[in-house]
């Protein structure tokens, strides 16, 4: 991976916080660009699988090989695979092939041929494996979804009070983090630090006083408010009673009061919807995960701001992002069909609007 130091320069012009039709259009396309993450969904599928599977894989810390190629974890999957097809009132034709291996390859094609568009794959779970059915839903306008909250320093005291409040609940019911929670923040932050000799005088005083601030300064205790604590124990009825001053404090009210579906115990986590269908330990380069893409930051435009999305940028030229997905592993037991919910594809949407409000 490039050293952060080049970074700013290999990616001129390139604002991740802004919609991008033409990204998006590519994301959903799958398409292999310099930059921005990639929809890669139907990766694995494109794989044909192996007929005969490898006779362990190594499972845990210490190195513990477990064989998953059994005549227990054959007759699973073809218990697995007939009980949905019978679910979907199709009959699953099977082939056992002439190895354990082979058949578990046919199971595999043979219930792949009638699910249609859902994506399967196969993993082992604990000592078995097991058939996960998954499907991605649909990514936003925008690259990252990152919430600046400086713009609450412009609101009035009682909007701010609001604003914060909502960002407080909303980032915790969707399992978001803070720049002072993320890990790469800190490490940037040591890098910038030793970069600041390069830049200009001006600039050089500036960027210190911005990362002292990130460190344990003024944007550090609003990020631990924000984190922290909310102002309100009953948030919609602070935003009924909350009369806007203009047009802007209007739509924003607005928007916040919508977002309000995305908040409660009740609710999913988007979190909650990352799923890595290429998972591999083995791998060199690992993806870039929903903790990353989606969380909450001050500006979107400060350098230590650019230096997030420059480094995260480069790993995904090298890797993946992981997505909302939906998925079910089916079982013998299973009782009912893959089907997805709205939430991520509503997330995104009403999190674009915001985005767009806010810049």
């Amino acid at each position: 991976m490039q050293t952060v130091g080049t970074l700013a320069a290999t990616f001129p012009g390139q604002v991740y916080h802004r919609p991008d039709r033409t990204r998006r259009s590519q994301r959903s396309e799958q398409e292999k660009t310099d930059y921005g993450a990639q929809r890669r969904c139907n990766a694995f599928l494109k794989t044909a699988f192996t007929p005969i599977a490898p006779a362990t894989v190594t499972r845990n810390w210490q190195g513990e090989d477990i064989n998953y190629v059994t005549k227990g974890n054959y007759t699973y999957l073809l218990e697995s695979a007939m009980r949905y097809a019978s679910l979907m009132g199709v009959p699953l034709v099977h082939n056992p092939g002439n190895s354990i291996g082979e058949g578990i390859s046919n199971i595999y094609d043979e219930l792949d041929s009638i699910i249609g568009e859902i994506n399967l794959n196969i993993e082992p779970f604990e000592d078995k494996l097991q058939f996960v059915l998954w499907k991605y839903h649909t990514w936003g306008d925008y690259t990252f979804y990152w919430l600046p909250v400086k713009f609450t320093e412009t609101l009035n005291p009682k909007l701010r009070k609001i604003a914060r409040s909502f960002i407080h609940r909303f980032m915790h019911s969707n399992g978001m983090v803070t720049t002072n929670e993320a890990f790469d923040v800190e490490w940037i932050q040591e890098w910038a630090e030793d970069g600041l000799q390069e830049c200009d005088p001006g600039d050089r005083k500036r960027n210190a006083g911005l990362l002292a601030s990130y460190k344990s300064g003024k944007i550090y205790r609003l990020m631990e408010r924000i984190g922290s604590k909310s102002c309100y124990k009953n948030l919609p009825a602070a935003l009924d009673r909350y009369v806007p001053n203009n047009e802007f404090e209007g739509e924003l009210a607005g928007i916040f009061r919508e977002g309000l579906q995305f908040i409660g115990k009740d609710k999913p986590s988007i979190m909650s919807y990352g799923y890595d269908p290429l998972d591999d330990e083995d791998r060199d380069y690992h993806p870039v995960d929903m903790e990353r893409m989606i969380r909450v930051v001050y500006d979107l435009d400060d350098f230590v701001t650019e230096w997030m999305m420059d480094w995260a940028n480069s790993e995904l030229r090298e890797s993946y992002d992981i997505s909302p997905a939906t998925q079910l592993a089916i079982s013998p037991d299973t009782t009912e069909l893959f089907s997805m919910d709205r939430y991520p594809d509503n997330f995104f949407k009403w999190f674009d609007r915001l985005c767009t409000l806010i810049a």
